[in-house]
């Protein structure tokens, strides 16, 4: 039985890395061909061999090797695409009742209050989905170049909306220098974690493939109890108080690298969990997900009543609710198969404009003197209407800027911004390397 057991694992974790294993035979293919080319391009050096040589390279080029792409895009889980559309739509909701004056312009215990607060929970757990997203789809490999693209993109928006804030609203910005840097202000906390976890990539992805389901299970399983069930003791009791990991509610790059593990054994094992095909399930599993979210809203509103204290649960995303309500819709988007080839079109077109979005309505300008208190108007509508204008809103701050990142996008493009992050990151390789090479002739 054990060594059944046994095998039935290997076959799981053999299964998961088939694609993978398909498209690097079929790249070598490709190669094998081009040096066979080149040995009978050797042997005979006429004109007519030169020149068929060149033929069979360009075709080889143009069909095989967009044979590849074809096969790598149709391996593309647009799933988890709606699942980062979804998140910053998410975020943005939490930002308009969090920032926007909703929430702390309704009375406290009031139907509203308790409304928001409820809304706001599953809001909450779109940054959760955004850290489990990059461990389903990072743990095989990760490209140093990715990150200085996300550093340009991170600076142009940290100082461009400054200079625009300088120009129209002189009296606003005092001194453009302070912009520069965005790595040293913590304005974007994401990006400053995000760019900290990134250095700690090759250990976690060599832990996280060289790892067996069972062990990796019981890992997360641990990380979830310590660090999301035990760390809510704190809240509930005047004895405990303090933050004894220095998670920070969330804030913090230790937070985004569990997040990481989360999302990287859902993305390993993928094939392991059951499509949600049927209406019913799915019905069911979002029933489950609003339930989990009216638990996390009654602790808060309990906090309130007997405590006073609950506001500091609010933004909390190492709570269990905002990791069990993202894993949840993790699993529930990641499965699904959209074979409508407008619906892949729109997706695959919103999906990368989602980092953009986060960065021009979250910067710190935009924020105090666009959306900060600006939305307390939403509240003469009734409860329900409340909850759809609030997202209505969410729509109109996501499209306008992802129309802005999508200028962003066309104009790195013209100037050949990812090529310039791969000479960037080849030239730190090569750096890296010798400096390697040095201490190892030399210590």
């Amino acid at each position: 039985m054990i060594i059944k057991n046994n095998f039935k694992e290997n076959k799981e974790e053999n299964d998961s890395h088939s694609k993978f294993i398909k498209e690097i035979e079929l790249s070598l293919n490709i190669q094998n061909k081009f040096n066979d080319e080149r040995i009978n391009l050797k042997t005979n050096d006429n004109n007519e061999q030169k020149n068929k040589f060149i033929l069979n390279s360009y075709k080889l080029k143009k069909n095989e090797l967009s044979e590849l792409s074809k096969e790598i895009k149709e391996n593309r889980n647009f799933g988890i695409d709606i699942g980062r559309i979804l998140a910053i739509f998410f975020i943005i909701n939490h930002h308009i009742i969090y920032h926007g004056g909703l929430l702390f312009k309704t009375k406290a215990l009031s139907f509203d209050n308790n409304f928001l607060i409820f809304f706001n929970t599953i809001f909450c757990s779109g940054v959760n989905m955004f850290g489990m997203i990059s461990g389903f789809v990072g743990f095989r490999s990760h490209k140093f170049s990715n990150l200085i693209y996300l550093l340009f993109q991170t600076f142009i928006y940290n100082y461009g909306i400054a200079f625009f804030f300088k120009k129209t609203r002189p009296k606003i910005v005092k001194d453009l220098n302070n912009y520069l840097y965005p790595l040293f202000i913590s304005d974007y906390w994401y990006f400053n974690a995000y760019f900290t976890m990134y250095f700690f990539l090759p250990l976690l992805n060599l832990g996280i493939n060289n790892m067996k389901k069972r062990e990796m299970g019981i890992f997360n399983l641990s990380l979830f109890l310590l660090f999301s069930c035990f760390n809510q003791i704190r809240h509930y009791s005047n004895r405990f108080t303090k933050d004894i990991f220095f998670f920070m509610n969330g804030f913090s790059y230790m937070w985004l690298i569990i997040l990481y593990f989360y999302g990287s054994y859902f993305g390993r094992f993928k094939n392991d969990f059951h499509p949600h095909k049927k209406y019913v399930v799915l019905f069911v599993n979002l029933i489950k997900l609003f339930f989990i979210a009216f638990i996390r809203s009654f602790l808060i509103i309990y906090k309130n009543l007997y405590q006073k204290n609950g506001i500091q649960m609010i933004v909390e995303y190492t709570s269990p609710s905002s990791v069990i309500i993202s894993i949840y819709l993790i699993t529930i988007l990641s499965k699904p198969e959209i074979n409508n080839k407008i619906s892949q079109k729109t997706i695959s077109f919103l999906a990368p404009l989602t980092y953009g979005v986060y960065l021009i309505h979250n910067h710190k300008l935009v924020r105090n003197y666009v959306i900060k208190n600006r939305y307390s108007w939403i509240l003469k509508s009734n409860s329900v209407i409340l909850i759809i204008m609030v997202m209505f809103q969410s729509l109109k701050i996501f499209f306008y800027c992802s129309f802005i990142d999508y200028i962003r996008l066309l104009f790195f493009k013209i100037l050949k911004i990812k090529k310039i992050c791969i000479i960037i990151s080849n030239l730190f390789k090569i750096i890296f390397d010798k400096i390697l090479l040095f201490f190892e002739l030399y210590y």
